[in-house]
This record gives C-alpha cells, sequence and structure tokens, in this order.
C-alpha cells in the first residue's frame, strides 16, 4: 500500500473540517427558535433570519386584529411562536388582494415568497 501523498492528506484533512463545521453549525431554524421566545411572533429584515430585527409578544385580547409590523421592516423572514395560527400578509393593512398565508404556531420560515407587513394572531 502506497503512502498517501501530502496534497491527498491535505485534501482529505479540508474536506472533514468542512464536514465537522456542517455538523456543528446550528440550522437557521435553530437560530431562529433560539431568538424568538414562546409567545411571540418575531421577523427579520434579511433571510435566514439575519438582519434588523423585531419580536412583539401578542396575547389573546389581540386575536384576529390586524397588528402592522414596524413601517421601516419588510420582513423576509420570521417564526411564530405565539401558541396560536398566525396569518402573515404582505400588506400593511392586511388586505387580501395582495400576498398573505397563514402559519401554525411553530412555523420557521427562514425565507418568505413576499415580503411580510402585518400579522393576524388567530384564537383557534
Amino acid at each position: 500500500m502506497k503512502p498517501l501523498r501530502r496534497s491527498a492528506v491535505a485534501a482529505l484533512l479540508v474536506l472533514a473540517a468542512a464536514l465537522a463545521g456542517a455538523v456543528l453549525a446550528p440550522s437557521s431554524e435553530a437560530a431562529g427558535a433560539q431568538l424568538c421566545q414562546p409567545g411571540q411572533f418575531c421577523a427579520w429584515s434579511e433571510t435566514q433570519f439575519g438582519g434588523r430585527s423585531h419580536s412583539a409578544a401578542l396575547d389573546v385580547s389581540a386575536s384576529e386584529q390586524c397588528i402592522a409590523l414596524p413601517a421601516d421592516l419588510e420582513a423576509q423572514s420570521f417564526v411564530n411562536n405565539t401558541g396560536h395560527p398566525v396569518t402573515v400578509y404582505q400588506d400593511p393593512v392586511c388586505d387580501t388582494q395582495a400576498e398573505f398565508h397563514t402559519y401554525p404556531s411553530g412555523s420557521y420560515v427562514p425565507h418568505s415568497s413576499y415580503v411580510a407587513r402585518a400579522i393576524k394572531v388567530w384564537s383557534h
């Protein structure tokens, strides 16, 4: 059996390091979960839960009311950790003429197909 060349050994070490990094790096879902506490809806200005963030602790008294996200935050990723379904709207006044989708509690959306500008929390 021939000994491995230095370049082959170096290539194997690089591959091993890359694989270890992939295993040890937290997933974007895990990162979002760590940043969004139970009872909150959390939104980020960039995909993969990056950039500027906003979290809203929502109680049932706000149920079924349109809640606009901050005007200067166009959310591209979000986590629903409210314990209730949440409808996320592209329109800041929850107009259904624009894009919208309802997410169950525990949803992690690292890349929304539209900019989120408002939400509605449902009691059921």
